[in-house]
């Protein structure tokens, strides 16, 4: 009877569930960091702030999870981790939404591919890929009982037909504002979710602009969750917050010594020294800070937490200096340090007035100290060409040089028309206040209007001087310029094949960053000075855009708008003399540009002085530059 109660055990025991697991536990268990994408390969260790995030990936009472976070605080491993998890010890149908479909192809090859390869109880659930197996590629993945589906949220086609117990949303506010006609891709995503009551739907991103991030609206809808910590000294349970210098709490500094940074309570001041931070957050707790439903759990942390070498407090200190007085560089800290919306401030920019006001004392056509850096650049209208003249220093400050519109008809590439008049302009010697002469040394030229290949041909003529043919793209994230492609120029019933190299350059991105810059009053980083005497037209055609919200299929989209009868040429140039900006800098190197610049300007400051008066040289033959030699001709 004994032996037969004994064998009823063991096949009980064989037929049980096994033990319930949460996410936490099982990657404590089971989970390795690989080589390719982990700065410490290896066995997995949960942080003491992950757990809560990651627990509630197995808490079958939450249905939504939402992550708004910053940079440093191991998202991605969570969501390699759940994926893992669900694949191993809950089979079930998967999808993962990256921004573009590269991206999911990228991530698929640099995060999920090793993770199968390095993590044990993964190896040999998902069959190589194979050219004629379609169950098992780049972005479709089978394993029993379930399946791994990644997508681009970009492609509607991703969307489409499929059934999915767990939706994993990764950086939502990267996102493009729908997938093709079909409309919102996180509504689309969830629709997917709709016949399983246990389904798992979760999204997490760096936020972006406050009433634009998507992030912000879902975290909104959540119990927000905050990482509470106690203070060593009181004991006063707290979430981090970033203070600054001049705050009564927070992450603060000495003076001139932001690596000494530390945190004070804000119940009663006391002082905690980073050493203490690492005891304090394994100490720590995640709590609602609104109430919820429970079943959407919303979490937020930031790089303060973080247990990376490079996120000391002292290191966000001098991260944030370093960022404070440029606004695009500052947006970037705010989301991806904090973790926080930055607040859009274009409402308050500097009017045409204010900026007329704040001319200085410098002669139009004179380079002042500090501009290293000549670059123009051209506007094309039906019947004008407007261009504008910027010198650049350090840091990207800069100074208006020049300004001015030529009329004419702009299909005339005569001698005697506008586009000659433009040419003089771009060779014309500029006195720097060194006493040295300087040139142009880049110029972007606008190609987008009625008269592109007669601006490609403008171009293609000058290319050894470094004029360059762009075009705008108003596409959100964009960088300032892209990568060329070679363009044929149809002029006058003749096509020159692969004739001119277009820029795509990225307006959006470029005028943020000026409107940034234009509210600045003080000398330094980023700072736009004009000089006495620049007409009003000038200002008013500088601030004749204004940035407002628009809402597509739902969704919410920031775009750039003409204010109603406003004329935005010098908005244009400014734009693209920026844009000749950024080319320089893929022409030299850009950590070394400005001790280039600077050392062949003191050159030929001191050549000025000592130049001796002498008779003209006769002609000769000019010697051909070459290299990086050729591109600092502009100072003479």
């Amino acid at each position: 009877m004994n032996s037969i109660k004994g064998l009823r055990r063991e096949v009980m025991a064989a037929w049980a569930p096994p033990p319930r697991m949460t996410l936490a536990e099982w990657a404590n268990e089971n989970a390795y960091l690989s080589a390719e994408s982990s700065a410490e390969p290896g066995k997995w260790h949960t942080l003491p702030y992950q757990t809560g995030i990651m627990n509630a990936f197995s808490d079958p009472t939450i249905e939504q999870i939402t992550a708004m976070k910053s940079a440093r605080v191991g998202w991605t491993k969570i969501i390699n981790a759940a994926i893992g998890y669900y694949m191993h010890y809950d089979p079930c149908p998967i999808m993962v939404v990256q921004p573009t479909i590269e991206d999911a192809q990228g991530y698929s090859k640099e995060e999920i591919a090793p993770m199968l390869r390095d993590t044990p109880v993964l190896r040999g659930l998902v069959a190589e890929s194979k050219a004629k197996d379609s169950d098992n590629t780049i972005v479709a993945k089978q394993f029993p009982g379930g399946s791994l589906t990644m997508v681009g949220a970009n492609s509607p086609r991703g969307f489409r037909r499929v059934s999915r117990r767990v939706v994993l949303f990764d950086e939502v506010d990267g996102y493009p504002p729908s997938a093709g006609a079909e409309g919102d891709q996180i509504k689309l995503g969830i629709r997917r979710t709709e016949y399983y009551w246990n389904r798992k739907i979760a999204a997490g991103s760096t936020p972006t602009v406050a009433g634009v991030s998507r992030i912000e609206k879902l975290f909104a809808e959540s119990d927000q969750r905050r990482f509470f910590v106690p203070c060593p000294h009181c004991g006063e349970m707290q979430f981090l917050k970033w203070g600054g210098k001049d705050s009564k709490f927070g992450i603060k500094w000495p003076e001139d010594n932001p690596r000494e940074a530390y945190y004070a309570c804000e119940k009663n001041g006391c002082i905690i020294d980073h050493a203490d931070k690492r005891a304090m957050i394994e100490r720590g707790e995640w709590r609602p800070t609104a109430p919820g439903t429970g079943k959407h759990a919303g979490f937020h942390i930031w790089a303060a937490y973080s247990y990376s070498p490079n996120a000391t407090w002292g290191d966000l200190a001098v991260e944030f200096l370093a960022a404070k007085d440029d606004p695009n560089a500052l947006k970037t800290f705010v989301n991806t340090v904090l973790g926080e919306c930055w607040e859009d401030e274009y409402s308050a920019r500097a009017d045409a007035e204010t900026l007329s006001a704040r001319a200085e004392e410098y002669n139009r056509l004179t380079v002042p100290d500090g501009g290293l850096i000549l670059t123009a650049a051209v506007d094309v209208q039906d019947n004008r060409l407007a261009y504008v003249v910027r010198a650049w220093g350090r840091d990207e400050e800069s100074w208006l040089v020049d300004r001015g519109e030529i009329y004419g008809d702009p299909s005339d590439l005569s001698t005697t028309g506008p586009w000659s008049q433009v040419d003089s302009v771009l060779q014309q010697e500029y006195a720097h206040e060194s006493g040295a002469k300087m040139k142009v040394n880049a110029a972007a030229v606008d190609t987008g209007g009625h008269f592109t290949h007669e601006a490609y041909m403008f171009v293609r003529a000058r290319k050894a001087r470094h004029v360059i043919a762009v075009k705008g793209s108003s596409q959100p994230g964009r960088p300032a310029i892209g990568k060329p492609t070679r363009q044929d120029v149809n002029y006058k019933n003749q096509t020159i094949k692969s004739g001119v190299d277009l820029w795509l350059i990225g307006t959006d991105t470029i005028k943020a960053t000026i409107f940034g810059r234009l509210k600045r009053e003080d000398a330094g980083a980023g700072c736009m000075h004009f000089p006495i005497g620049i007409e009003d037209e000038y200002y008013r055609q500088l601030t004749a855009e204004k940035q407002i919200t628009r809402y597509t299929n739902g969704y919410a989209k920031r775009v750039w708008v003409k204010k109603q009868n406003a004329r935005n040429e010098a908005l244009d140039c400014e734009v693209y003399a920026y844009a000749a900006l950024q080319y320089f800098y893929t022409r030299l190197n850009r950590s070394k540009i400005w001790d280039v610049a600077e050392d062949a300007l003191r050159r030929h400051a001191v050549a000025s002085e000592n130049k001796p008066d002498r008779p003209a040289p006769s002609p000769q033959r000019p010697q051909r530059r070459r290299g990086r030699s050729s591109f600092v001709k502009g100072w003479k």
